[in-house]
């Protein structure tokens, strides 16, 4: 059964290249052909992906969304995309749950930032993501703070949001002060990051920046994957 990772999209210009090379890695991980759609900001429509993959033959594929938690585009642009592509190209699309905030990916964030904190000589983590109005959205970020905090030795973390009430870069540099280290909840490279860079470069002095997970998040994709496909027996 092929994957689809779904990503949200962004007028970044490396952006589709990190998506790329997500479902390449995948596809290294699990054998099975891989392919990268957009909710938006891209002609690799869910819709477009799908007829692509019905046109050689298959009748189902997996769907992941890169996507962190149960918020708005989880809840209702993924189901509405998926439930388009279904009714258009007759291809039987079984959605899994996103990427998550658990201990998984409490592992693949400290890991993939252990080597630039520790030389950066920082001494608070603040883990940045894009932020949610969503109850519990915010929170669930909040505990993967802490989780990457326990995994980098730190007695806490805390978190940041880039929209809504979450201050954007400012608050995450100010919650870093002279000596932090901002690390990016964020799968592909973007506006939102660039943006929190650009400041950090000109007003945070010498605050340790992270970098987006791009495929260290493969694993959890394959795992997302094998689990549905276990379940609705390969």
């Amino acid at each position: 059964m092929p994957i689809i990772v779904l990503a949200h999209g962004s007028r970044h210009p490396q952006a589709d290249r990190a998506v790329a090379s997500i479902a390449t890695e995948t596809a290294r991980l699990t054998g099975r052909a891989v392919y990268a759609a957009y909710l938006d900001f891209s002609p690799l429509t869910l819709q477009n992906v799908a007829s692509l993959i019905a046109v050689q033959g298959y009748r189902c594929a997996v769907v992941v969304p890169l996507l962190f938690t149960r918020a708005f585009h989880m809840r209702y642009d993924v189901p509405e995309a998926l439930a388009a592509a279904e009714r258009n190209t007759g291809l039987k699309l079984h959605l899994t749950e996103g990427l998550g905030t658990g201990e998984d990916m409490a592992d693949v964030v400290a890991e993939m930032n252990r080597a630039a904190f520790r030389d950066s000589g920082a001494d608070t983590f603040v883990l940045y993501s894009v932020g949610s109005t969503v109850p519990g959205a915010n929170g669930a970020i909040e505990e993967l703070a802490r989780g990457v905090a326990k995994r980098l030795g730190l007695k806490e973390a805390v978190a940041a949001h880039a929209t809504g009430k979450g201050g954007g870069a400012k608050a995450a540099l100010d919650l870093a002060g002279s000596r932090g280290f901002v690390a990016p909840l964020f799968v592909c490279p973007g506006t939102l990051w660039d943006a929190l860079v650009d400041t950090a470069e000109t007003e945070a002095g010498e605050v340790g920046l992270g970098a987006p997970l791009v495929d260290a998040v493969a694993p959890l994709v394959a795992d997302q994957a094998g689990a549905l496909e276990v379940l609705h027996g390969g």
